[in-house]
């Protein structure tokens, strides 16, 4: 279980300061790379309930993953490249879109053979599939790896119950690299924002949603038909909505540090690539923004994707949970103006 869900990261990218103008229709993704189908490359007798992702090293590619060194915590020289192999696995055929986010930014990567920044790979059940990867991580210090595999990504479908489903569409997992001998981040975040009293009557939580923006003081995002789901909006005009982080009867707080993803590309949002929230328990944030929307008509999709505590040691317990989350991917359709 150790090596079979974690992470990784690569060279640093911006993201763009507006979404992508290219419609994503279904069976295309602009700028993905494609994989043939991939079948299992080693069978353990481990059958997965959903979806895994994680990697292994070369050299222990013959031990069963439950006696692997551990591989959240790495070190590595400067100058050395991480250069695992990625494994995945499914419990149903399914395809899955494959990214790298390294210190909290998008960034291309090698994987089997072909390098980009999103993978397009289908997979069959019955074990582990293992591809050889490589990823650069420069600058000497912390680096944080997050490994992203975005379940069922060419469903560009607009009804309702299938966006409702709450369902976060993509696994992941996180590990932490230390390059040389220093102990800093390799980059400084935003200070975290804090988060305010829950309300008192309010006794929904969904972790972290992109939410209608509230009408005023009385309104709230918990409140019936504030969830964003499937969005109509004006080609090249602006659509406003906010993101909601709540930890409401949360046994512990953390930092949350929230991406935000426009058709599978990292996009800033209030300007900035990575908001960090500080949530105790029963605490929430409600930060409203506004998207720029593409001047091509069609649909599009929107995640955020989070994780707790920042650069903080996984091997020590330092982080609430060393997983990947994701909001409900909601549909975007954009019409004519």
């Amino acid at each position: 279980m150790v090596a079979l869900i974690l992470s990784l990261g690569s060279g640093c990218r911006e993201p763009s300061d507006r979404p992508t103008e290219t419609v994503l229709l279904p069976g295309e993704i602009a700028g993905m790379i494609r994989h043939a189908v991939q079948t299992p490359t080693a069978d353990w007798g481990l059958r997965p309930h959903g979806v895994g992702i994680g990697f292994v090293w070369p050299e222990h590619r013959s031990i069963p993953p439950l006696q692997r060194p551990q591989t959240e915590e790495i070190t590595l020289a400067p100058g050395q490249p991480f250069a695992p192999y990625l494994v995945l696995s499914a419990a149903e055929p399914i395809t899955v879109l494959v990214t790298m986010i390294l210190d909290y930014r998008q960034v291309p990567f090698e994987l089997n053979g072909k390098y980009g920044l999103l993978h397009l790979i289908p997979l069959t059940p019955g074990g582990d599939i293992e591809l050889p990867m490589r990823v650069d991580v420069p600058g000497e210090g912390l680096h944080d790896l997050i490994a992203i595999a975005f379940l069922d990504p060419l469903n560009f479908s607009t009804d309702w119950a299938y966006r409702l489903s709450m369902d976060q569409r993509l696994v992941g997992r996180r590990a932490r690299i230390r390059v040389g001998h220093k102990l800093h981040p390799a980059r400084w975040l935003p200070p975290p924002i804090p988060g305010a009293s829950v309300p008192p009557w309010v006794n929904l939580s969904l972790k972290v949603a992109l939410v209608r923006p509230p009408r005023g003081p009385w309104d709230h995002p918990s409140r019936p038909g504030s969830q964003l789901t499937v969005v109509q909006g004006k080609a090249g005009r602006s659509l406003p909505l906010a993101v909601w982080a709540s930890n409401l009867k949360g046994e512990k707080g953390a930092d949350y540090a929230m991406l935000f993803f426009w058709n599978y590309r990292q996009i800033p949002f209030r300007g900035e690539e990575v908001i960090v929230a500080r949530l105790e328990p029963d605490t929430e944030i409600i930060l409203e923004g506004e998207i720029q929307l593409p001047a091509i008509p069609g649909i599009y999709q929107m995640q955020v994707v989070y994780v707790f505590d920042p650069y903080r040691s996984i091997r020590n317990k330092e982080v609430r949970a060393p997983f990947v989350f994701g909001s409900p991917r909601i549909a975007i359709q954009v019409a004519d103006p």
